[in-house]
């Protein structure tokens, strides 16, 4: 990883997505799309109102649903009885109730989630949810798999942004969602806010970065 004032480069070819599955600053920000409730911000829990921190776009736009560290389970587990069905779940009640046109995965810096998650495993803990054992599954596997990070911060950062593309691709598995996905009419977009400068790094696929936006 090569993390500049700007922008935050990944290795190339370790995340797959549909062609223009991710959509632009633009389309954020081009009153001609812009409504009231047309985004969907899935967030960290330990963030707060993640579009708090947005300096364009009328809040009303924005629902926000919290997961632990913005985590989002597979269709394979929603198929199992217990949490994971239950927060996707409400992923769809929304998408019942709003045509969202965007959908933000939004992770944080100093993710006090992921970072309890890479100390060992307490004596007695019973991860409820799987939302561990889907880190570790995920951006844990690939970050210890493809980097050699200098230091103990890069190697929380690198976890941080590789997350939330790994929840993108968790959110794809779902027939309906990646439905509208491939027709056009929802996009994707990954963003990780630093929130001490109110900076937003929003994912380029092109690139394998993220951007300050």
């Amino acid at each position: 990883m090569s993390l500049v004032k700007t922008r935050v480069l990944l290795k190339a070819d370790l995340h797959h997505f549909p062609e223009n599955a991710f959509g632009s600053v633009a389309s954020l920000v081009n009153p001609a799309v812009s409504r009231a409730q047309d985004t969907l911000v899935i967030a960290c829990s330990e963030l707060g109102a993640a579009p708090d921190c947005i300096s364009f776009g009328n809040r009303n736009r924005f629902l926000v649903l919290q997961h632990l560290a913005a985590s989002i389970p597979s269709k394979s587990e929603c198929e199992c009885e217990g949490d994971g069905r239950h927060s996707f779940r409400k992923i769809e009640k929304e998408f019942e109730k709003h045509d969202f046109r965007q959908l933000i995965v939004c992770g944080h810096l100093s993710c006090g989630v992921i970072s309890h998650w890479l100390q060992p495993v307490p004596a007695g803990f019973v991860d409820v949810g799987g939302y561990r054992i889907r880190f570790e599954q995920g951006a844990r596997r690939i970050v210890e798999n493809n980097y050699s990070p200098g230091s103990a911060m890069k190697r929380l950062e690198l976890m941080i942004f590789e997350h939330v593309l790994c929840q993108i691709e968790n959110l794809l598995t779902h027939p309906f969602l990646s439905e509208r996905v491939r027709n056009g009419a929802t996009s994707l977009h990954g963003w990780v806010i630093d929130a001490d400068t109110a900076r937003v790094y929003s994912y380029r696929p092109t690139e394998s970065a993220y951007v300050i936006i």
